[in-house]
């Protein structure tokens, strides 16, 4: 079986970029991450493993993310324009390593959003759009998020919650302050993706911590960056989130499209995505609910890798 595991500084728009793609078997689906604002799936190679069975995974560590920020270092330019074109790139670069004519494209969170409109831009290159976390329209989802932590902090009488929700008041909120005391309360991992997330090895679980120093999945000799330092691309991403509505890319796409949300997702809140996901039109579309999930439901991974089987094997 053509067995791949690749990973290299490619070529993207100008910019070396840190590419992986892990498989079994290329003549699987291939199935390209787009993550959120400084979020690099790549390190976290050791938990996706089982996956690599059934899909070839392409990971993408974005500017201002991963090993593409340890070795640029900050990037000045973050606009969704720009990520847009860097992600179709990427795309056709690992088409031609694969020698496949199109990808699957898996939008987590922020990255649903580039990965919207890639699918709009260029639908020749996928085969399928899948989104979790999606974001639909962010000032809407912000508005339902705070009022679902309210009733959350009162159902749970939780007095602590109650007094820091009411003190920031509804969104928006003029700076990032707001939006993290808000996420305190909406987006942390549900008892089930925790209990998921700890379920490999103590091996497994020390490389997803710190990656061995012979990781081949994270660039060899660079330190991967901090939390604070891809703070830089929550900023840059910030006011062109909160101005995006998925809606105005209308309603009419080319190819499959999916979307799995979490069944407790408070963030980027669910029923948005379940009335977007009626209101589009495509060759096939679904909508799936993942049991015990929040916003981070992708890592139910075993159930989330089911919903994958069923769509896109």
């Amino acid at each position: 079986m053509p067995h791949v595991k690749d990973a290299l500084f490619a070529d993207i728009s100008g910019e070396a970029q840190w590419l992986t793609l892990r498989g079994a078997d290329t003549r699987n689906p291939a199935l390209l991450f787009l993550n959120g604002p400084g979020a690099a799936f790549s390190r976290m190679a050791p938990f996706f493993a089982p996956w690599e069975e059934q899909f070839t995974l392409v990971q993408w560590d974005q500017p201002g993310s991963g090993s593409t920020l340890a070795k640029n270092g900050q990037s000045s330019d973050l606009s969704f324009a720009r990520l847009v074109r860097d992600g179709i790139a990427v795309a056709e670069t690992a088409r031609a390593r694969l020698g496949k004519d199109k990808l699957a494209l898996l939008g987590i969170s922020g990255g649903s959003v580039i990965g919207l409109q890639m699918i709009r831009a260029r639908p020749d290159l996928f085969e399928a759009y899948v989104g979790t976390g999606q974001i639909v329209n962010w000032q809407r989802q912000e508005a339902l998020s705070y009022e679902l932590a309210l009733a959350e902090a009162r159902s749970n009488s939780n007095k602590t919650a109650l007094s820091e929700l009411e003190q920031i008041g509804a969104p928006p909120y003029a700076d990032v302050m707001g939006d993290f005391v808000k996420s305190k309360y909406v987006n942390g991992r549900t008892p089930a993706e925790i209990e998921a997330f700890s379920a490999p090895t103590a091996e497994q679980n020390a490389a997803l911590m710190e990656p061995p120093p012979d990781a081949d999945y994270v660039a060899p000799g660079l330190k991967q960056p901090t939390m604070m330092e891809t703070m830089n691309a929550y900023l840059q991403w910030r006011p062109q989130l909160m101005d995006f509505d998925a809606h105005t890319l209308g309603p009419d796409f080319a190819v499959p499209m999916h979307f799995f949300q979490g069944d407790r997702d408070l963030f980027t809140v669910t029923s948005e995505v379940e009335a977007y996901a009626k209101w589009i039109t495509a060759p096939k579309r679904s909508f799936e609910l993942l049991a015990g999930g929040g916003h981070s439901a992708i890592f139910l991974r075993d159930a989330f890798r089911s919903l994958l089987l069923k769509h896109l094997a």
